[in-house]
């Protein structure tokens, strides 16, 4: 894929994860007025978006090969293998893709 296309899908993808979070985000603005976290919100996520992209795809790839090497091996529990465990460590470094106004409000303004 060229430069050009790739940005252009890149900026795509950004514009349409936008507009898909301003209804939420329009809603909560509607009911306090936290002007800053709604900016932050969509600012962190975008930022955050390559570093969660990277361990989920990266954690999917190593759970794969872990599951596989371990087929058939006695796991934690009676009876089971560990895949259980492996899968559950892959699906929760998978969630969490949009940073809501409330967690930054909570991380980065002080409570009285």
């Amino acid at each position: 894929m060229t430069k050009r296309g790739f940005l252009l899908l890149y900026s795509t993808f950004f514009f349409l994860l936008m507009f898909s979070t301003c209804p939420r985000l329009i809603q909560v603005a509607s009911a306090e007025d936290d002007g800053p976290a709604i900016f932050g919100s969509v600012f962190l996520s975008i930022l955050d978006f390559p570093f969660k992209l990277a361990t989920c795809v990266g954690t999917q790839a190593v759970s794969a090969v872990t599951y596989t090497a371990t087929y058939g091996v006695q796991g934690n529990y009676d009876g089971g293998t560990n895949g259980r465990d492996i899968g559950e460590a892959a699906r929760k470094s998978c969630t969490g893709w949009i940073i809501s106004p409330d967690q930054v409000k909570k991380d980065y303004y002080q409570n009285p």
